[in-house]
């Protein structure tokens, strides 16, 4: 049997296109053998604890409704709320390298991005990194504790820099095998594609 083909995904909380392209990811999950790496990034590191105002000419294309993200959006059946400020992304980034460590990376990258992106809960705050803890099987006592400690802070820039160094400017980015790079969030059909090429086959069906 061949091991799984890694799947490496630079993704920051705050970056819609992510929240569309971890659909993609569970779609391949379903018809491949594949080994997850979700690795942080950040859209905006200047971003203050408080946020920062969504700038008004991406509120100005989020109206209209053939927006390609809003398209995405309704092709992949996700529910997206509108966002007008955008938060800091540090403290959720740690509290996932902590989940890292717990055998808990995926499903609390997951939790975060839909209760972001779909229920409009705010990432600075714990109630929303605890909600998520909590959710996936995480103590969320040792969480903040971790975060407020921080213990993963370095963990996380060390990561981002890393990603910078290796020419990753934009996310979502996938690395496929170590082999094939996909910027955004494509069609499904770009992915399977890669993987094919991979000389990865498809699970057997029952």
């Amino acid at each position: 049997m061949s091991p799984p083909v890694s799947v490496r995904v630079w993704s920051d909380f705050v970056c819609p296109w992510c929240y569309v392209g971890l659909q993609e990811v569970k779609k391949l999950q379903q018809e491949f053998d594949i080994q997850v790496d979700w690795q942080p990034f950040f859209l905006r590191p200047e971003t203050p604890p408080e946020g920062l105002p969504l700038p008004a000419h991406i509120r100005e294309k989020m109206k209209d409704p053939n927006n390609p993200l809003k398209v995405s959006v309704a092709q992949a059946g996700l529910k997206m709320v509108d966002r007008d400020v955008i938060p800091s992304t540090r403290r959720a980034h740690q509290a996932t390298e902590y989940a890292r460590t717990q055998g808990k990376l995926e499903p609390y990258h997951a939790a975060i991005l839909r209760r972001y992106w779909s229920e409009g809960q705010d990432l600075w705050q714990w109630e929303t990194l605890r909600g998520a803890a909590e959710e996936v099987g995480l103590d969320a006592d040792a969480l903040q504790r971790a975060v407020e400690g921080g213990e993963f802070a370095k963990v996380v820039e060390d990561a981002v820099r890393a990603a910078q160094e290796m020419g990753v400017s934009a996310v979502p980015t996938f690395v496929l095998g170590e082999r094939f790079g996909i910027q955004g969030a494509q069609d499904y059909a770009v992915f399977k594609q890669a993987m094919e090429r991979l000389g990865a086959k498809p699970r057997a069906t029952t």
